[in-house]
């Protein structure tokens, strides 16, 4: 199949391009620029198509035969829309928009990315998709706006159109402003790790969640949204005993219980009881091997994440940790 992924160079856009591709699809990328370096490192993504677009202000098109477009692209960063709302509920909105009326225009089915980030998250609670929305941040709110777009298309325009929300993942090629990749920088300078905050988050591998979002695109049912989620919480201490394995060293942790904002719901576990039950997919990754996987990939390119030394090197009281602050003031590549 001919498949349009937007936000082709970020963190899932790249590892989806690839899973995608191995499987025999034709992928055509489109991102506003490769500022984080990943497409450039990856030889066989050369012989996709890469189209440099600002999807939430420049024209566009995309390839005739397009069976589906995958969109992905958004500012994904929960602290970076605490720093800059509007910027990002602009970007997200305009972007989903304008990908939804093009698809309609040309009769295209899509498959949304969203966020467990909807659902808020309190102590106690395991959410599923029948659970109302509670965004926390303006990143959250901006992906409940984009799921309303898209269930508008879906009725005004007759426009196919799955939707999924995506828990906290981890891999290759996460930026090192996320707590697990920062912390193998960390790690790999001899720093000692930096968990901060108590709260309770629901982790899943990257292959994992590529398996389900190829599941949702084939099987799935138009109009319906999918939770891609273990349904198990993981705080962040425990995030850091694991580490801490890892790095087999009993060294100090700074566990500080203190979120440098108040953008996050405190737990959020979810279940994902629709695409197991509908399409038979569930967790292949443990936690623990996830991380050792993802670890080994780190300390194997070590020039990639060293890039980033200055933003995991830097206190998370300080908004400078976050990559997109130096990314969106740069010009676009």
């Amino acid at each position: 199949m001919n498949i349009v992924i937007t936000g082709a160079s970020g963190f899932v856009g790249f590892n989806l391009s690839h899973y995608l591709a191995q499987k025999g699809h034709r992928i055509t990328l489109i991102d506003r620029d490769d500022y984080c370096q990943r497409l450039v490192h990856s030889s066989p993504l050369h012989e996709m198509t890469f189209t440099c677009c600002d999807l939430a202000s420049d024209r566009f098109s995309l390839p005739q035969g397009t069976d589906y477009i995958i969109h992905l692209a958004a500012m994904p960063h929960v602290d970076y829309s605490y720093h800059h709302p509007g910027e990002v509920f602009r970007n997200n909105t305009l972007s989903t928009q304008a990908i939804l009326q093009y698809a309609a225009n040309h009769r295209i089915p899509v498959v949304l990315a969203s966020s467990v980030e909807v659902y808020g998250g309190e102590f106690g609670r395991v959410y599923s998709e029948s659970d109302v929305y509670a965004p926390v941040s303006p990143y959250s709110a901006s992906k409940v706006a984009c799921e309303a777009l898209a269930h508008s298309y879906a009725q005004c325009y007759n426009l196919p159109v799955k939707i999924f929300r995506l828990t906290n993942l981890y891999g290759p090629w996460q930026l090192p402003d996320r707590i697990i990749p920062r912390n193998f920088g960390r790690m790999m300078d001899g720093l000692r790790l930096d968990i901060q905050g108590s709260a309770v988050r629901d982790f899943l591998y990257i292959d994992d969640a590529l398996k389900a979002i190829e599941q949702i695109m084939l099987h799935g049912q138009d109009r319906h949204t999918y939770n891609i989620s273990t349904g198990q919480g993981t705080t962040m201490q425990e995030i850091g005993e694991l580490l801490q394995s890892l790095q087999r060293s009993t060294g100090d942790v700074e566990i500080r219980d203190q979120e440098p904002t108040q953008s996050r719901g405190s737990s959020l576990v979810v279940y994902s009881g629709k695409l197991r039950e509908e399409l038979g997919w569930k967790p292949q990754i443990t936690l623990e091997q996830g991380l050792e996987k993802t670890y080994r990939w780190y300390q194997e390119h070590p020039d990639w994440v060293r890039q980033f030394s200055r933003q995991y090197q830097t206190s998370r009281g300080s908004h400078e940790f976050i990559v997109d602050m130096a990314r969106y003031v740069a010009p676009a590549i």
